[in-house]
């Protein structure tokens, strides 16, 4: 927190010298116009690049620490979640409670895990903790942080662009859609992730800021700027998965 504040500070004083200095040479060279523009996108896009590798080499680390607890000891559990990596064909990723939130993934070069938070696991019947197991599974099969971290890369490049903020939030809305349906694909029970959805829904939510926007299963945000898609929207969808799985099950009988 006090890294961006010194560094919006920073940008602005800077932008303010520089727009000073580049309008004393516009009234002589309107070309100069033309090279604040392009230099003020480079110099945006590497600032953006630098400030996403250091968050990912320091921040996130950091932060994963303090959002993490220890491995699950439930045999029963740990089963499941073994079977749906071997299943999905995502392997060497660790299973751990989740002190904050719900559930969440997290996809980084050397290491993977999914973290869900034991009062989610106590609320949950197995069907529904192994839909939800499902779902995070599936952000890191689908390599969503890639996705979602060009459109967190783009909006720290423009940061005042209302575009790119719209654009940002529907990546997320995308992924999480998708996320529904692979697991879905999985499991085979459309309507385990509903019911499940609907019990993260009417608990808490928490909030880690810039760093983990879009990070958990579920949120309750509404509108274009949301970073999860709505409710009504996530469960109509496994109701249409589901009537499609039933119609496809009856035709042979």
């Amino acid at each position: 927190m006090l890294f961006g504040s010194i560094f919006l500070w920073a940008f602005v004083g800077a932008s303010l010298v520089l727009c000073t200095v580049y309008l004393e040479e516009y009234a002589v060279n309107h070309a100069i116009g033309r090279f604040v523009l392009g230099s003020s996108i480079y110099a945006s896009l590497g600032t953006s690049a630098v400030m996403t590798v250091l968050a990912r080499r320091f921040a996130v680390p950091k932060a994963l620490g303090g959002m993490t607890g220890e491995p699950y000891s439930d045999s029963r559990l740990n089963g499941v979640f073994a079977g749906l990596c071997r299943k999905m064909g995502v392997l060497n990723v660790e299973l751990r409670e989740a002190k904050v939130g719900n559930a969440f993934s997290i996809g980084l070069s050397e290491r993977r895990l999914v973290a869900v938070s034991p009062s989610l696991i106590q609320s949950l019947s197995m069907e529904e903790t192994e839909a939800v197991l499902a779902h995070e599974l599936s952000h890191l099969k689908n390599r969503d942080s890639i996705a979602k971290g060009l459109a967190r890369f783009a909006r720290f490049a423009f940061p005042y662009d209302p575009a790119i903020r719209l654009v940002e939030a529907a990546v997320h809305r995308e992924r999480e859609l998708l996320a529904d349906r692979s697991s879905v694909r999985v499991t085979r029970k459309p309507l385990a992730l509903a019911s499940a959805l609907i019990k993260v829904h009417s608990g808490p939510v928490s909030s880690l800021g810039r760093i983990g926007a879009g990070l958990f299963i579920g949120g309750k945000n509404r509108g274009l700027l949301s970073l999860y898609p709505d409710l009504q929207q996530r469960i109509e969808l496994l109701l249409k998965l589901a009537h499609t799985m039933r119609v496809a099950a009856e035709v042979p009988a």
